[in-house]
């Protein structure tokens, strides 16, 4: 059968007068749906809480001690794990620590005291990440 042997008000039906632009056309439309789709699956599979770290200030205490103050903003519930470092005036670590702890409420304010091996000139708390 040719498409001469069709009446041309069928053609359309039997996809005998398509023109490959429309289907390039189409094809790009269902690609930018399915890209947009998974971008924005991607922005809510897999997240985790948001937390926020702010190093709001440190004592040196003594040659063996630093107080480290800093405020934590996340979920309450969610556990966390922590790392500190203390540095003496050429920048080496004199000191670090690292520790779990669960928040209790939306905005913590804490201290930690940190250990150090010589007297720190600074310190701060590295990070505080979900531990899940």
């Amino acid at each position: 059968m040719r498409k001469n042997d069709i009446p041309a008000e069928l053609h359309d039906r039997y996809g005998l007068d398509r023109n490959p632009l429309r289907v390039v056309g189409i094809v790009l439309v269902v690609l930018a749906v399915v890209f947009a789709s998974v971008a924005i699956a991607l922005q809510f599979i897999g997240r985790g809480p948001h937390i926020e770290l702010h190093n709001t200030g440190h004592k040196v205490l003594s040659d063996s001690q630093v107080r480290l103050d800093f405020r934590v903003h996340g979920e309450p519930g969610v556990e966390l794990e922590c790392t500190a470092t203390a540095v003496n005036d050429d920048f080496a670590e004199v000191g670090a620590q690292s520790w779990t702890w669960t928040m209790e409420k939306e905005t913590e304010v804490r201290e930690l005291v940190l250990a150090t091996s010589e007297r720190a000139a600074t310190g701060s708390v590295e990070y505080c990440v979900p531990t899940s």
